[in-house]
């Protein structure tokens, strides 16, 4: 049923629209079967009953071969010289008398070497160096026997047959091992003809010296012409199903042309996922790496050309490396057309190959290497676009089909992963380490965790004191977060602020922040301990009016007055966002709020920012001095740059309070470079909102002499 299914598909889709008859192929095929029965029923030799059975079956599949040839490009040279050849045996073999031993051995040959031929164009073979030898030694062997056979009428021609036919054979089998080498499905069909082809060389030979009848020969002659007619037509008739599968779905399909990157005239991102799916479907035990690579410094083209001209620089850059791994025969092809394109466009700047790494030996990161070095080597020294001129470098991110996941798409995601590490660490290729995917999705799930506990309240707060060193006295204090990520160790906002940033809870995070610091300063005043509570701005995200607008809201709900609100900004974050950071600090100038800056460098950017901005403290982090005693040169050096910060704000007449006092040796390096008020662990473990009027008796008994700074 398939075969007649296929034989209607072939002529609606070709043989009908090419105007040839089918009612006179039908009596063309009539009139050989016709031929054949007619030479059963004449009183025909064994011999020539075989040579009309040949033509009985040659001529139809010659004719169909040429009829489907524009359809699939397909040899005919090949069965026509292997019919030709077996027919003239036979012939010989039943009418020929004289020089019939050559006549036989001369056909027996060109009928080994075509038949070579004809099976290595039924499979991919690669074009290697070793392919052409062994296509040289086929042919230089056939042609050298045929000429010493005639030619040298003292040469030994049986001997001589066996040699050159068994040189053809050990050819033969060179190219049916790399066929199972590459894992061509055709490999076990071309080992059987092989081996059947094997007998006939044998029985050929075992005639010529009489060892057995000519019923033999003309058996094995036939036979392995049989074998050779159901190869070739095994593979015609897979070609024909494909390209008429093809056929059927051009209507359905967006055009290729249209699957191209219009900047570099390579796939898309689309185009390469279709067909690495594809292949993995016909090769399932094939191992493949994904590698991703871009340029890493063509932002700076973007830059000075604009994206417009950029354009032709990163087509031309294609271009090169699209020709240097054109012929690479270890790359997949991603194009439908005949011209191999092993390059495609991802997103934005990244291009993409896949490697095949079944097809040798060599170890899988030496091959990844070597292209990675290729396709660096095949980048011009200096591509220039009128004046402009840069050297483009390559980073490469690898991964492995199959290694932590069998999905396409992921697999060439884990390869962006290790390009970023590849820019990240300057490094030419990075392999994908699950390591960094578990990290990942560790990191979504605290993500998800923390996102939780924000909605429901569960994060640690506490207040941070800030002492005088000297009196004692308290200036204020600092609003601190615990967060218990793990249930065991608690993390500081800095150690989670990046998660909260990422997972876009960080404004949520600064509001529920604002409100326990409103309710942290009513507890406060409730004691008669009133003194100000600063909160932290950790990201660019809340450089927000409306969050300002909040703090207002927070503060009248709460019946407490701004002036008693500090508002801390690192010195990262304002210099990142300077225009933002100054527009928020003025507003909250405006409405009484009071500013601090927090791990103050001295820059000469945060001093320009300084003088134009009236802040009310500024915050050095101490936590280096604690060092000194291990390294004493890296202690003397951060202990000059503390030193040299304390006078540069003691000369602008700035408040200076030092971060980060967790140890006796800290607070007395502090002092000594005259320090006068600092917080960290070492002065106050802190204090929970329940316990506050309980800390502020105990530190009152204990300090009675500590009043209030004004």
């Amino acid at each position: 049923m398939g075969l007649l299914q296929l034989g209607k598909r072939l002529y609606m889709k070709y043989f009908r629209s090419t105007r040839f008859s089918f009612t006179g192929f039908l009596m063309v095929v009539l009139s050989l079967f016709l031929f054949s029965s007619t030479a059963q029923a004449a009183a025909f030799s064994f011999t020539e009953f075989n040579i009309a059975f040949v033509l009985g079956l040659m001529f139809p599949v010659i004719l169909i071969i040429a009829l489907v040839k524009p359809l699939k490009n397909i040899r005919l040279r090949y069965p026509l010289l292997i019919s030709l050849s077996v027919l003239l045996m036979l012939y010989a073999l039943a009418e020929v008398k004289s020089y019939q031993s050559e006549l036989i051995l001369s056909s027996a040959m060109v009928f080994s070497s075509v038949l070579y031929f004809w099976l290595r164009s039924t499979y991919s073979a690669p074009a290697e160096k070793v392919n052409y030898l062994l296509n040289f030694i086929v042919v230089a062997t056939a042609l050298s026997f045929v000429f010493s056979l005639w030619l040298l009428p003292n040469i030994d021609g049986y001997l001589a047959w066996l040699a050159a036919s068994l040189m053809v054979l050990a050819c033969a089998c060179v190219a049916v091992l790399s066929s199972k080498k590459i894992k061509d499905p055709s490999s076990i069909r071309l080992a059987v003809q092989w081996l059947i082809h094997l007998c006939f060389v044998v029985i050929l030979f075992a005639w010529l010296n009489a060892f057995i009848s000519v019923t033999w020969l003309v058996s094995a002659i036939v036979i392995s012409y049989l074998a050779a007619l159901v190869n070739g037509c095994w593979y015609l008739v897979q070609a024909v199903r494909t390209e008429l599968n093809r056929l059927d779905g051009t209507s359905q399909k967006i055009p290729y042309s249209h699957l191209l990157d219009p900047a570099t005239n390579l796939p898309c991102y689309q185009q390469a996922l279709e067909s690495l799916n594809n292949i993995i479907k016909q090769q399932p035990k094939s191992r493949f790496v994904s590698i991703v690579f871009k340029p890493v410094n063509f932002q700076a083209v973007n830059t000075v050309l604009g994206h417009h001209n950029s354009d032709i620089l990163l087509l031309q850059l294609a271009y090169c490396l699209q020709k240097k791994v054109a012929e690479n025969i270890l790359l997949v092809n991603f194009s439908d057309e005949q011209s191999p394109i092993k390059i495609a466009r991802l997103q934005g700047l990244h291009f993409l190959v896949v490697l095949d790494l079944s097809t040798d030996n060599y170890p899988d990161h030496t091959k990844v290497n070597q292209l990675c070095r290729e396709l660096t080597a095949a980048v011009p020294s200096a591509m220039s676009f009128k004046s402009f001129s840069l050297n483009f470098e390559l980073a490469f991110g690898a991964a492995y089909m199959g290694e932590y996941s069998h999905s396409v798409s992921e697999v060439i995601s884990f390869a962006e992963d290790a390009l970023l590490v590849s820019e990240q660490t300057q490094q030419v290729v990075s392999y994908f380490d699950h390591n960094s995917a578990l990290y990942t999705e560790q990191q979504l799930q605290r993500m998800e965790q923390l996102k939780q506990d924000i909605a429901d309240e569960k994060l640690h707060w506490y207040l941070q004191p800030q002492i005088g060193l000297a009196n004692k006295k308290v200036l204020g204090f600092q609003l601190e977060v615990h967060w218990y990520s793990d249930s065991q160790t608690p993390r500081g906002l800095h150690q989670f602020v990046d998660i909260a940033e990422h997972s876009g809870d960080i404004y949520l995070l600064t509001k529920q922040m604002i409100v326990e610091a409103c309710r942290a300063i009513t507890q406060l005043q409730k004691v008669g301990f009133e003194k100000p509570v600063t909160i932290t701005f950790a990201s660019k995200e809340l450089l927000e009016p409306a969050l300002i607008d909040y703090i207002v809201l927070q503060a009248k709900e709460y019946g407490i007055e701004t002036k008693s609100l500090i508002v801390e900004f690192k010195e990262a974050l304002i210099l990142t966002a300077s225009q933002r950071a100054k527009a928020i600090i003025d507003q909250l100038k405006s409405l009484n709020i009071k500013v601090a800056i927090g791990d103050f460098s001295g820059s000469y950017e945060s001093l320009r920012y300084l003088r134009k901005l009236s802040i009310h403290q500024v915050k050095i982090n101490c936590g280096l001095l604690g060092d000194s005693d291990n390294n004493i040169e890296s202690g003397s050096s951060d202990k000059a740059i503390v030193n040299a910060l304390i006078n540069l704000t003691r000369a602008m007449k700035l408040p200076l309070i030092g971060t980060s006092i967790n140890n006796s040796h800290i607070e007395q390096a502090f002092m000594s470079m005259g320090g006068e008020y600092a917080q960290g662990r070492y002065l106050s473990r802190g204090v929970v909102f329940d316990e506050i009027e309980i800390w502020t008796q105990r530190w009152q008994v204990q300090y009675p002499h500590s009043e209030p700074a004004k």
